[in-house]
């Protein structure tokens, strides 16, 4: 799942991710979620931990050519 689908069913804001990662800020964060950056692997670990397992390191890879749970359709159709 990608981090950004888990913040929205979860009703999470950047800024509160931040505080439960720890050492981020709410616009480090965005950058996550617009692609720009990729999280270290400590961040990487503590995703993982404050979402129990439901955003894994491997949800980043290919973050722009992915289709979000909101645009997809469960077989892999995005509209």
């Amino acid at each position: 799942m990608k981090l950004t689908d888990y913040m929205t069913i979860n009703n999470i804001s950047t800024k509160d991710m931040a505080t439960l990662i720890g050492g981020m800020s709410a616009s480090g964060v965005k950058k996550w979620l617009y692609g720009e950056r990729t999280p270290r692997p400590d961040q990487m670990r503590r995703i993982a931990e404050v979402t129990k397992g439901m955003v894994l390191p491997n949800d980043f890879v290919l973050l722009s050519n992915t289709p979000s749970m909101s645009y997809c359709d469960g077989r892999g159709l995005s509209f």
